[in-house]
């Protein structure tokens, strides 16, 4: 495949926030701390040494995690990389590369894939210019998220294959046994792949042999990246959330966050449509089976549709006793990644760093370092036939990216010149008026005779010209029909291929040399998005 790179910019799908921050809008100065470049860099690392983190109980909580159920997973020497980097954090020298993502099952839509290898290659970039330090890369697994609708499901070759389970509490504790229905028709399916029976294996383990959502996702996403030292971390667990026990005090009891994301939120709405929305208390209370936010009610603290409510020495000592209990919410979780992990930057979606330029202030006043900021790598993936119709319509990959009226009126205007016979015709036909003129002077009846006769020709050339003419509509407009279909297959449901289609078509065909090849061409500092084209 080759690759060629259009700027997120010109995309048309990244938000007017996320836009002038990658710009440099003087306007965003105070909602961010580093610039998304290398230049700040030394200065991110010195700040961060500023903000220490429990490294021992970090190292200590991601060796069980990784040894549960699995008992040797670092006996295992596919795992090396993954227990290197674990075991680095120890070190002060070491500091991680985040990014945060649902449990989606197998892996949902492509991004997903996409928002994990540009955090492997950031990490890998940081190294080359500093190597002095130690970078690792992160996946924050959101286990503790409710939305059960956002994971079922995923698409693959115009099929939707969805898990059909219930629950109401955070999905990294499902039982994901059930999904085995899902590998059946997933093994059909792949049946004649190349790499189909060694994913198909890795889906029956992680599925099969794990009695957690989450455990079953750290399996997946370690045996696909693995070689690369990616860090999977669950903040479902009672050691990491004591480090959020201060935060959740000032956000419970004194509104801290509420207020602080209220004035930035304010202030920022004036110009930019926001994704988030503050809420008073940002937490939820979270148990086997449900979670629920927490709110302030006559004097007592609540659980919403629940019987349970507090005073506030009460839930205070709920919290302090009993923190797994307590979970955060969209605004509060990048919070907690920051109090846990020794992090630089922190690379998302669009709509998340959005989100993330709102909470700085929070950030400040409770005392949390705020990280860089980076837009992940974006990409899309046009086939042989795509490529090939593309060029047929004389149309260039980064067209797909205009809205479809706007690429039918280029299509239009680059097509519509008039087929070359056409315009013959008409030259023919330009010299049979000038003719006319020329038989001035000639007898009357001879020249009556030729200029009948002329228009005996006069009028097949012309049919000739209409016929030329509307054969060429009748191609045009096959050829609409064709851009239609083209367009509708990289926008499928009117969601772009990234935010829809699943990575298995592209991996079934290259196996690992697929990551591997996103790996070598992504740089999350260019703020592109890679149209690879098939060959």
């Amino acid at each position: 495949m080759r690759c060629i790179k259009f700027p997120l910019a010109q995309t048309g799908y990244i938000n007017k926030l996320s836009l002038d921050y990658l710009t440099g809008n003087p306007d965003l100065r105070d909602y961010y701390n580093f610039s998304p470049d290398f230049a700040g860099l030394e200065a991110v690392i010195a700040q961060r040494k500023k903000f220490p983190v429990n490294r021992a109980a970090l190292v200590e909580t991601l060796t069980r995690q990784y040894n549960s159920p699995a008992k040797d997973f670092g006996k295992n020497r596919g795992n090396k990389a993954v227990v290197h980097n674990i075991q680095s954090i120890l070190h002060e020298n070491t500091f991680t590369v985040t990014s945060g993502h649902q449990l989606n099952i197998f892996t949902g839509p492509l991004y997903y894939i996409i928002k994990l290898v540009s955090v492997i290659k950031y990490a890998e970039m940081l190294k080359q210019h500093f190597p002095a330090y130690h970078f690792v890369p992160v996946y924050w697994m959101a286990t503790e998220d409710h939305d059960l609708e956002e994971i079922n499901h995923f698409y693959l070759w115009g099929k939707t294959l969805k898990w059909d389970a219930q629950s109401e509490g955070a999905v990294g504790r499902m039982n994901p046994h059930s999904l085995e229905s899902v590998i059946e028709e997933l093994e059909k399916l792949t049946a004649n792949s190349p790499n189909g029976k060694g994913l198909i294996d890795l889906f029956k383990s992680a599925y099969g042999q794990h009695n957690t959502l989450a455990g079953a996702t750290r399996y997946l996403v370690n045996e696909l990246f693995k070689q690369y030292g990616l860090v999977v971390v669950d903040g479902d667990d009672p050691i990491l959330k004591k480090a959020l026990i201060p935060v959740f005090e000032m956000d419970i009891f004194e509104t801290v966050l509420f207020k602080a994301i209220n004035h930035s939120f304010s202030a920022l709405q004036k110009k930019y449509k926001l994704p988030v929305t503050p809420r008073e208390i940002n937490v939820f209370y979270l148990e086997a089976h449900s979670r629920e936010r927490i709110v302030l009610e006559g004097g007592h603290y609540q659980v919403l549709n629940s019987t349970k409510h507090w005073t506030e020495s009460e839930l205070k000592a709920e919290l302090h006793t009993h923190p797994e209990h307590f979970s955060p919410n969209v605004v509060m979780r990048p919070m907690y990644q920051e109090l846990v992990l020794p992090n630089l930057t922190y690379i998302g979606g669009n709509n998340e760093i959005a989100y993330w330029l709102e909470l700085r202030e929070s950030f400040l006043r409770a005392n949390v370092f705020f990280p860089q900021l980076l837009v992940r790598d974006s990409a899309l993936f046009i086939g042989k036939k795509a490529a090939k119709d593309l060029d047929q319509l004389k149309l260039k990959p980064e067209d797909l990216f205009l809205s479809l009226p706007d690429l039918k009126f280029k299509f239009y205007e680059t097509n519509m010149l008039g087929h070359a016979a056409e315009q013959a015709v008409s030259a023919i036909l330009g010299q049979y008026d000038a003719l006319k003129d020329d038989l001035k002077g000639l007898p009357a009846d001879l020249a009556a005779m030729i200029v009948k006769q002329m228009n005996i020709q006069v009028k097949e050339v012309k049919k000739w010209k209409n016929d030329i003419h509307n054969k060429q509509m009748e191609i045009q407009e096959k050829n609409v029909i064709k851009l239609e279909k083209l367009y509708a297959a990289f926008y499928p449901d009117g969601e772009l291929q990234e935010r829809h289609d699943n990575f298995m078509p592209f991996y079934l065909q290259n196996g690992a040399e697929w990551l591997e090849m996103l790996k070598k061409e992504f740089d999350p500092l260019q703020a592109v998005c890679h149209i690879f084209i098939e060959e």
